[in-house]
């Protein structure tokens, strides 16, 4: 008798063990080595279970079985850094009492394989699709959605499906997501900062050098050591997912509110401008019924050129206008330039759409509840198919690791993960 639920943790765990940051551009993928070594793993783990594969130079894989109208499964194998983060664990992969830790456990390795193998099992019992399912897994989900824009150039995306890179019991909003560069001429005295590394991760560690002595700080996250005329800063804070910063506690805040407690000037400017998750110092705090409010992170800090670069992670609700937003930004930074990055249109379903329901339902179904779709500030290739939303794997009352260090899924939360995603594929697609 085949044990579904272990060969998820294993093929798991075979997945987590590759690191897939995303890196220079290799012969495997436009993303890196590691990206292009997860893809083939994970195509090759499809192909044992009987999908027809295909690799896409190293922007994504796809997986399909079945025939007649396409319904996609949505996931990907790109993975945040975690190299300058603090672990207890290790980042690429253990299994310590019943609870599975590593860099993708979670977002979004552990639940492409429950996907895939939910299918396996509904073929192994002699079901037979209705459908064509397609996975899709991704290669550049957290650093650019150039794999989605790839996909769409050659091929025709599923109109419905869901992305298993969410919540539990169902998403039925994702807030849009801006990515804005603010660009500042390099502050004299300030020699060097070091802050994050990616716009959607709350900054957990700042590193500056200034060029005075400056006095002791009174804020217990920032230590500061004067040697030669110079003063070296090390904060510290928490970090968390950039669509949660709720959850978190950026470092480079409390760095420039040190600063511009101290110094004053362009550094007050911008705490003033930064200091609050909602936006308000940049006039743009708004939130509405169907997506609740908008949140600001700020995600990197760095010089470079001669500048001071700061990226910013906006999640603005569904019902604003996102030009409204970056115009906002723009004129609040009247003393810098300012660049939108990148921009994902938010996502909509009606909680009464049948997609929404089903799932829903399967769902309730497996944890015996009555729970009601939700509304998030993440956003998942959902958005990338005209007819799609994010399905787990994280569950209610649940605090998400994604992005985080010690990222982790305990093997209970595998197993019910697989029999819900088991039971709304076999709903949807058999």
């Amino acid at each position: 008798m085949i044990n579904y639920l272990n060969n998820v943790l294993n093929d798991t765990l075979k997945l987590v063990a590759i690191d897939s940051v995303q890196a220079e551009p290799t012969e495997l993928s436009p993303f890196g080595d590691g990206v292009g070594k997860c893809i083939n793993e994970v195509l090759n783990i499809a192909k044992s279970l009987g999908f027809e594969t295909r690799n896409e130079k190293g922007y994504y894989g796809t997986a399909t079985i079945g025939d007649g109208e396409e319904f996609g499964i949505l996931g990907h194998m790109d993975t945040v850094p975690y190299k300058n983060q603090t672990w207890t664990k290790k980042p690429l992969g253990e299994v310590i009492d019943g609870v599975l830790y590593g860099r993708g456990v979670l977002d979004d390795k552990g639940p492409c394989v429950c996907c895939l193998y939910a299918v396996y099992k509904l073929i192994q019992e002699g079901y037979t699709p209705k459908k064509k399912i397609k996975f899709i897994f991704g290669g550049n989900e957290e650093s650019g959605w150039k794999c989605m824009e790839r996909y769409k150039q050659v091929e025709k995306m599923p109109k419905d499906g869901f992305s298993p890179d969410a919540d539990f019991p169902v998403i039925y909003s994702e807030k849009g997501i801006l990515h804005i560069k603010v660009s500042i001429d390099k502050p004299e005295e300030l020699l060097s900062i070091q802050a994050g590394e990616r716009p959607n991760m709350v900054i957990d560690m700042c590193l500056a050098k200034i060029n005075k002595e400056l006095p002791k700080p009174t804020d217990i996250n920032v230590c500061a050591r004067i040697e030669d005329g110079k003063t070296s800063i090390k904060t510290y804070g928490m970090g968390a997912h950039g669509s949660t910063p709720e959850k978190g506690d950026n470092a480079f805040i409390h760095t420039l509110q040190y600063f511009s407690d101290t110094m004053g000037g362009v550094y007050t400017k911008l705490f003033n401008l930064l200091y609050s998750i909602k936006g308000e110092g940049l006039w743009i705090n708004c939130e509405d019924e169907k997506s609740g409010m908008l949140t600001l992170n700020v995600g990197i800090a760095e010089i470079k050129d001669g500048k001071l670069n700061i990226y910013l992670d906006v999640r603005y609700p569904v019902s604003f206008n996102h030009e409204d937003i970056v115009n906002r930004v723009t004129r609040a930074f009247d003393f810098a330039s300012v660049e939108l990055i990148s921009h994902q249109p938010p996502l909509y379903v009606n909680k009464n759409d049948e997609l929404v329901q089903s799932l829903l339902g399967a769902y309730n179904k497996v944890m015996n509840t009555s729970l009601e779709p939700i509304a998030i500030g993440g956003g998942t290739y959902a958005r990338a198919m005209e007819h799609g939303v994010g399905f787990g794997p994280v569950f209610p009352g649940k605090t998400s690791t994604a992005h985080e260090a010690d990222e982790h899924f305990s093997v209970a939360d595998f197993e019910k993960a697989f029999d819900i995603y088991y039971e709304a594929i076999k709903e949807l697609c058999f």
